[in-house]
């Protein structure tokens, strides 16, 4: 009599998603604040744009609406295509960190759109939407703050394996 031992080893390797549209991220309460946020500042680019007053703060406000803009949709870009799961780096607070930044970046904006509304009704469709864009960005900021917040550990991105194995051993009589 013999005995034979079969092993059979089953890896499960589950690594970040992979890169493609993820339709659920534009429903998603970020994903319609990011969508607020982009058309947003392009309202505040476009009325910052139609008058004269560049050399007494519009240029200021344009340029915050178009960097807010730029970044804005980068980052919607990154989250939509759930590039933001590759990276290895605390990302949550990156991002933290750049709607502290364009919030008070909006604040200063809104300021000089505010002074300067007298000017043109033009300015005062560019201070209104300014501070709408401000109110977006700060709910924003606020909701990556608690995110930021509840995140225990930060996501390393890696890849996590399991290692099932399964021994089994079978009897085998040799007839003759």
């Amino acid at each position: 009599m013999s005995t034979t031992a079969y092993e059979h080893t089953t890896e499960t390797h589950s690594g970040p998603a992979p890169i493609r549209p993820h339709p659920e991220y534009v429903k998603s309460t970020p994903g319609l604040l990011k969508i607020a946020e982009i058309i947003l500042s392009v309202l505040v680019l476009i009325c910052a744009s139609i008058d004269w007053w560049y050399s007494i703060g519009g240029g200021w406000v344009q340029f915050v609406a178009a960097s807010a803009l730029i970044t804005t949709v980068i980052l919607f870009i990154f989250h939509f295509f759930n590039l933001i799961s590759r990276v290895t780096v605390r990302w949550n607070f990156i991002e933290f960190i750049y709607y502290c930044v364009f919030v008070v970046l909006y604040v200063i904006a809104a300021i000089v759109a505010a002074v300067r509304a007298h000017l043109a009704p033009s300015i005062v469709a560019t201070a209104i939407f300014t501070f709408l864009a401000l109110a977006v960005y700060a709910i924003d900021t606020y909701l990556m703050y608690k995110a930021w917040q509840t995140i225990q550990h930060p996501s390393t991105g890696g890849a996590a394996t399991t290692t099932t194995t399964t021994t089994t051993t079978y009897e085998t009589r040799t007839q003759y």
